[in-house]
Order: structure tokens, then C-alpha cells, then sequence
């Protein structure tokens, strides 16, 4: 499915797991393949830079994947009514979740770029909210444009007396 190597002998899931936790599964279990996906799946090792192994690495990766392609409203999707420019989308793409914080909080100063990382020096540094170094997104990409000649529903123009009708009363 994701490329992943099958786990046909114990000796396979050294590679996957932990020495002690493929040790207990083969106390508990006569096959790798009888292991269930959740408890196999939280055993993993992370792979680099993250905190899923493989194989939650891959569902995930799969079920966004299927999300984004199946959802007619994603944001991404180009030729719907309702799909963004691609100005727009490139204004959308270079928003980052500091410039929210900053934009969208009274006690926020400085804040790294990445927010959700730990500041460093070098690769995270702390900056000014005001400095202009977190990009801000430029509204102007989105201006009005006149809508297609529609005939428009009738205006109501006393709503009681409508009631009155709907409701049967005189």
C-alpha cells in the first residue's frame, strides 16, 4: 500500500520495533501478521523529524490524501464555482500560523516563525511581530467583481401579511 516491507518472521520487525516489544509480541503471538494494527502501529518507531512510524505515517498520509481529492469545497480544488484564484491561493499559501498569533493577540510581541517548534537562534528565532519578517497576506487579491445578471427572488415587503397568508388567517 505505502511501499512498506511485510512482516513475515519476527526477525523482520527488529528493523520497525523495539528489541524488548518484538520479544513480547512473539511471547503473545505465534505470527507478526496476528498483531493488531493499533498495537503494531503505536510500537513503531517514529520516523525522522516525526512522531508517527510508518504505518500511521501512511494512513494518515492516505485518508488526507482521499480528504483533499473527495471534498468539492477543499480549498485547493481548481474549476468550481467557488475555487480561489490563483493569486489568491498563493496569498493563502504563504500565511503562517505566527503571523495569526500575532495578527490576533494583544500579548503577543515576538514569536518565533514556527510557533509550534521550540525557538532556536538559528533555525527558529523569536521576532518582531511588527518587523514585516512573518509575511502577511495581501487582502487586495480579493476584490469584488459583479455578479452575473440573476433574476432575483421577489422582495418580501411586508412580512407580516405574508405570514398571515402562509398561516391561513385574514
Amino acid at each position: 500500500m505505502c511501499g512498506l516491507e511485510p512482516m513475515n518472521s519476527w526477525n523482520d520487525m527488529f528493523t520497525a520495533m523495539p528489541n524488548t516489544t518484538v520479544h513480547r509480541y512473539s511471547s503473545i503471538y505465534e505470527h507478526p501478521s496476528e498483531i493488531d494494527l493499533w498495537s503494531g502501529g503505536v510500537s513503531e518507531r517514529p520516523m525522522a523529524g516525526s512522531m508517527l512510524g510508518p504505518t500511521f505515517a501512511c494512513i494518515i498520509a492516505m485518508q488526507l490524501s482521499k480528504n483533499r481529492r473527495g471534498d468539492r469545497f477543499w480549498y485547493e480544488l481548481p474549476n468550481q464555482p467557488s475555487s480561489f484564484t490563483p493569486q489568491q491561493l498563493a496569498e493563502i499559501k504563504k500565511v503562517k500560523l505566527s503571523r495569526i498569533m500575532c495578527d490576533n493577540t494583544d500579548l503577543i510581541d515576538s514569536l518565533q516563525i514556527y510557533p509550534m517548534v521550540l525557538p532556536d537562534h538559528i533555525i527558529n528565532p523569536r521576532v518582531p511581530c511588527k518587523a514585516g519578517i512573518i509575511p502577511r497576506m495581501d487582502l487586495n487579491k480579493w476584490t469584488d467583481f459583479p455578479l452575473p445578471n440573476v433574476e432575483s427572488a421577489p422582495v418580501v415587503s411586508n412580512f407580516a401579511d405574508d405570514f398571515d397568508v402562509f398561516f391561513k388567517r385574514k
